[in-house]
This record gives structure tokens, C-alpha cells and sequence, in this order.
């Protein structure tokens, strides 16, 4: 029971916002604003403080960093490899792929992490969000692009650079450097940056609730089998994987746990923003960014558990 205190809130904030949404006092522009407000401001000030107030990384904090992304790596070949199997369209293999392997780590998982454990998880927590953000977005989005009937491989590359210096990972680039230096930031600077990383899961919760709200369709036959593909690999296959891998490399108890609890988040809600600005899967995106979202009730509690 002592989990569901946890996680239950966290989808209440979900909740919150999908009801204000379908009472008509929220709407897709407010959830933008919201988002815009997050990824900007919120969200990269969180990774700044949480890793700045933590130890520099260790050689094996180090190896936990490759585990993690070795095994999103891993989950993305999986999904296209299935839908290649399943003979899926081009665009399908690619939303399959990113919508399996980019999590809600941002808004959700994080908000799980620091109600578990302490700081210096949770500043790892913020390393795996930056490179999740990195690498696994960038490699998501560009898939998007390349398999449209006509290939953008200049979006293509524009998505993996915009990895490297959006806010978000600018944030947690900033927040390693000063933890790495030492630096001391004043209390005038670190107050307002300590508020605005409080806000970020809250609004950004809320806003994911508006978006499922407001963006859901009903799915169509043919996406059927994406969206069984993705909620396999996202909410079964990747965390069970996350969980062998850190185990494999003797990763510590609490690391392990919070990589698993991450990697076992729902589908990000920035994979139908993307999949929308493309004009790639977005349909079966929202579609998938719901499911994915109500299955995880179940499994991210289970994840949760092992850490209570």
C-alpha cells in the first residue's frame, strides 16, 4: 500500500489535468504553454540544481550511464526489428521504434525517483534524463524524418544536433560542470532556480493530462499492432531489460531500481509532439502516449514497489 501513496498522486496530477481539459477549462493552448514553460524554464533548472548538489560521477556511476543507454538502444532495435517482422510501413517502424525506447522520464519518472530516494539518485536520475534527451530523442525524431514518403535528411539532422544544445541538456550540462568544479552557487541564484525545478513534474504532469485529453483519437485497425508493439517493448521489455543489465554490471541497489522505475515510464509525451511537427504516426502516437500512460499505473507501481 505504502507505493500506491506514492504513485497514485503522480497520476492524479495526470488526472487533474485530463478532467480540467474535458470540463472545458483547459485546451491544447494552455497545454502548450504549459510544456513550453517546463521544457524551458522548469525542467532544465531541476537537472541544473539536482546535479549540482551532487558528488562528481564515479567510474561506476560511469558504467550505469552506458547500461542505461546501451539498453534504450537495445529496446529502439527491438521495436523496428518487430515491426519489421510484422511487415509494418516505414513510418510505423519509426514511431514504433521511438515511441518504445523515449520514456516519460522528465515529467513522470523523476517525480517518482524523488519521492524514493535521495539526492544523489535522483542527480543520477537527471544524468539519465540528459542523455536519454540526447541520444535516444535525437535518434527518435530523426527516424520520424527519414521514413516520411519524402526523406527530410536535413530535419533528420537538426534533430540529432538539437539533442546537444537544447534547455534540457544544457541544463544537465551546466549542473555536471559545477558539480565537477566544485562551484558554489549563491543562495540568491540557487533559490529561484530550487522553485522552478519544483515546478517542473507538477505542470508538467498536468499538461501531459491536457494533451490525452485534448489530442486522443480513436485508433485505427491498421495501428492496432503498432500499439501492441509498443506497449510490449516500453512497458514490459525495457525495464525487465534495464533491471538484467544493471544487474549484470553489479550496478548499486538504489541505482538500479531508479533505472528500472525510468525505463519503466510510458511513452513520452514528446514522442506525438514530434510525430505531429513531422506529420509521421501522430494519431497512433497520442493513441500510444494514452495507453502506454494507463498500463505504466500498473507496472511503474510494481517497479515502484521494489524500492518501498
Amino acid at each position: 500500500m505504502d507505493v500506491l501513496w506514492i504513485t497514485l498522486p503522480i497520476f492524479g496530477l495526470i488526472g487533474l489535468g485530463w478532467a480540467g481539459a474535458k470540463a472545458g477549462l483547459f485546451d491544447a493552448t494552455t497545454a502548450s504553454g504549459l510544456s513550453r514553460f517546463v521544457f524551458w524554464l522548469a525542467f532544465p533548472s531541476l537537472l541544473l540544481t539536482s546535479m549540482a548538489k551532487a558528488p562528481a560521477p564515479t567510474l561506476t556511476e560511469g558504467s550505469v550511464l552506458a547500461v542505461w543507454v546501451a539498453v534504450l538502444l537495445a529496446g529502439h532495435v527491438l521495436a523496428r526489428a518487430g515491426a519489421i517482422l510484422l511487415r509494418l510501413p516505414a513510418t510505423s517502424q519509426a514511431g514504433v521504434g521511438f515511441a518504445a525506447s523515449s520514456g516519460n522520464t522528465a515529467f513522470l519518472g523523476t517525480a517518482i525517483v524523488a519521492s524514493l530516494f535521495g539526492p544523489e539518485v535522483l542527480a543520477m536520475a537527471a544524468a539519465f534524463v540528459a542523455l536519454e534527451n540526447i541520444l535516444i530523442v535525437g535518434l527518435g525524431v530523426a527516424g520520424l524524418y527519414l521514413a516520411k514518403p519524402a526523406p527530410d535528411p536535413k530535419a533528420a539532422r537538426r534533430a540529432m544536433l538539437g539533442g546537444l544544445t537544447n534547455p534540457v541538456s544544457m541544463g544537465a550540462l551546466i549542473g555536471f560542470l559545477i558539480a565537477l568544479t566544485g562551484l558554489q552557487l549563491p543562495p540568491a541564484l540557487m533559490r529561484p532556480l530550487d522553485m522552478l525545478g519544483a515546478a517542473a513534474s507538477p505542470a508538467g504532469l498536468v499538461a501531459l493530462g491536457i494533451v490525452m485529453a485534448t489530442s486522443l483519437k480513436s485508433a485505427q485497425n491498421q495501428s492496432r499492432r503498432d500499439l501492441g508493439l509498443v506497449v510490449a517493448v516500453k512497458c514490459i521489455a525495457l525495464p525487465v531489460m534495464m533491471a538484467g543489465g544493471m544487474a549484470v554490471i553489479g550496478a548499486p541497489r538504489d541505482l538500479a531500481l531508479a533505472a528500472t522505475i525510468l525505463a519503466a515510464c510510458p511513452s513520452a509525451v514528446n514522442v506525438f509532439i514530434q510525430a505531429q511537427q513531422a506529420e509521421v504516426w501522430g494519431d497512433t502516437a497520442a493513441r500510444a502516449v494514452f495507453l502506454t500512460t494507463c498500463i505504466s499505473i500498473i507496472t511503474l507501481s510494481l517497479a515502484a514497489s521494489l524500492a518501498v
